[in-house]
């Protein structure tokens, strides 16, 4: 495999979401098991960092671009995939919250005690709004644009006003409770600042769709372009400039703009829409300048995997706070556990890759 050849998915996407795979397991795990002096500490603040603009937006953008890549099949198709990606998010919320969660309450282990039960309940758990519920949602809007044809330069200013107008639509509610928990997936805001739990409603649809446009926009015009370097050499340029925008917006009120990171307000919006487009052109010259190697091939399958590794890196992560409770664990073995839990991961993933492969050659 040559890694300079473009192929449909261009590779440097595949490395930029590999790399996001990593930081992601990096970052929930810090969040946590490490002490809030691990967190505070030099270490800590990189693995936030990298857990933020290079993990998440990268992965929203990526599905966005992606999206262009996938071929254009009936919107029927599209909107049941979308449908089952929100529904596996209730699924993930119980495998990984309502049964532990009711696991240790019942058997009154010594970590309930570290909650805030007057805030938590499986219901709670149960509805909470994590990135699978945003992922189907983006994806069922984006096959509707696709298949109205919307011009790639609306659907940027689309994401643009997105990021714009979110921060005045957060906790808006009706007062009927069927349509305040439908209203909850778009625009929700309830704090909780409990540990690895900032907000119950983490990936509202308001700002966070505006990665997956964004993405649509830089796949549309990568594919109908006929020299990708020099288009990811021109993201790559204007990323720097929208990052500079974002701080300057943001530099007299930071902790306004960065909010708790999943309401993020307009600058910390910009910053975060800007590094993306730094990072993929970034993902661009790290292939071009590097030889293939044995880490870019563990990425590119990491980048394949990303939801069976979502789902799992989730599971194992909660279902050991029961071994090593939560926010106590120290500089070195919270790195241990990043790099235990990133193993579990990846060869959980290549034994589902494997088993997929072994039921598709029974069918066959």
């Amino acid at each position: 495999m040559n890694v300079t050849t473009q192929t449909n998915r261009l590779l440097s996407i595949d490395l930029a979401r590999g790399m996001a795979v990593f930081f992601m397991i990096a970052v929930h795990t810090l969040e946590v098991f490490a002490s809030q002096e691990v967190k505070s500490s030099l270490f800590g603040q990189i693995i936030e960092f990298l857990g933020g603009p290079p993990a998440a937006p990268v992965f929203m953008t990526l599905m966005g671009f992606s999206f262009l890549y996938s071929g254009k099949s009936d919107l029927k198709p599209k909107l049941l995939r979308g449908f089952k990606i929100f529904l596996s998010g209730y699924v993930l919320n119980i495998l990984r919250g309502v049964i532990p969660f009711s696991l240790a309450t019942n058997l009154k282990l010594d970590v309930v005690k570290t909650f805030p039960i007057e805030k938590f309940n499986e219901y709670m758990i149960l509805t909470t709004v994590d990135i699978l519920q945003f992922a189907g949602i983006a994806l069922m809007i984006m096959a509707i644009i696709q298949a109205l044809n919307v011009d790639k330069y609306l659907v940027l200013l689309s994401a643009f006003v997105i990021s714009m107008i979110s921060p005045f639509l957060w906790g808006i509610k009706l007062g009927i409770p069927i349509i305040d928990q439908v209203l909850e997936l778009f625009w929700g805001d309830q704090p909780i600042a409990f540990s690895f739990i900032a907000n119950k409603i983490a990936f509202p649809v308001f700002p966070w769709l505006t990665f997956p446009l964004l993405g649509m926009f830089l796949g549309e015009t990568v594919k109908n372009s006929n020299d990708s370097n020099r288009i990811l050499k021109h993201f790559g340029i204007a990323g720097i400039l929208v990052i500079l925008i974002g701080v300057a917006i943001s530099y007299d009120n930071y902790q306004y703009h960065f909010n708790d990171y999943y309401h993020s307000r307009q600058g910390a919006m910009l910053f975060m829409c800007g590094f993306v487009l730094f990072w993929l052109y970034l993902s661009k010259l790290i292939l071009d300048n590097l030889p293939e190697n044995r880490l870019f091939n563990l990425l590119f399958r990491w980048s394949k995997g990303v939801t069976n590794i979502y789902f799992v890196q989730w599971i194992i992560i909660i279902w050991s706070i029961a071994l090593f409770g939560i926010n106590s664990s120290s500089l070195s073995f919270t790195i241990l556990l990043i790099l235990i839990f990133t193993a579990l991961s990846h060869y959980t993933n290549e034994f589902i890759i494997h088993r997929q492969k072994m039921i598709n050659k029974a069918v066959e």
